[in-house]
């Protein structure tokens, strides 16, 4: 019997490969022993030999085949919601997190590719949009730099102030 493992480890392709030629020439079981594997995978790796073989010859550090994970619940929804967000910020105009998802259920229900019927535009599908696309929401600020000069005059305002209320005589601070 193999060692108890944890349950989630990951494996590059060019174990796997190594695992399915030991499985083919000993045993499935023979080779879940060898590599301390659960025998499942060896038969789930054998069914996919050509194209984790395929893969491993390209990418020998991936782990998985393509056509894992999520999918989109529109690639039509993607591009249009894409194309709206970069258009907005090209004419400058602000682009807020809550925009983003209103916009997005009005467009889903216009495509013509979407899976999901119940679309919500959640928190978390604006999080992955976001990801997906490299865009970020940053927070809105409503107090903005001030200039050098600006700072260096409400600075001395201020030494000026304290001066007279603490009777120091110092001069005050230019900016050259």
């Amino acid at each position: 019997m193999a060692p108890v493992q944890c349950r989630n480890k990951k494996y590059d392709l060019k174990f796997k490969v190594a695992v399915v030629n030991y499985a083919e020439q000993n045993s499935g079981e023979a080779a879940a022993r060898h590599f301390s594997v659960d025998p499942r995978r060896v038969r789930e790796w054998r069914k996919n030999k050509t194209a984790l073989q395929r893969l491993s010859e390209v990418d020998s550090k991936r782990a998985r085949l393509r056509g894992g994970g999520r999918k989109k619940a529109s690639e039509e929804l993607e591009v249009n919601m894409r194309e709206w967000v970069i258009g907005k910020r090209l004419r400058h105009e602000r682009v807020t997190r809550k925009m983003i998802r209103v916009k997005a259920k009005e467009i889903f229900t216009t495509v013509s590719d979407s899976s999901d019927e119940r679309f919500s535009a959640s928190a978390g599908w604006l999080d992955r949009f976001l990801h997906r696309n490299n865009f970020t929401c940053r927070r809105r600020t409503t107090i903005a730099q001030k200039d050098a000069k600006e700072f260096t005059e409400n600075h001395n305002t201020k030494q000026c102030c304290r001066r007279t209320t603490h009777n120091t005589k110092t001069e005050p601070t230019t900016n050259t």
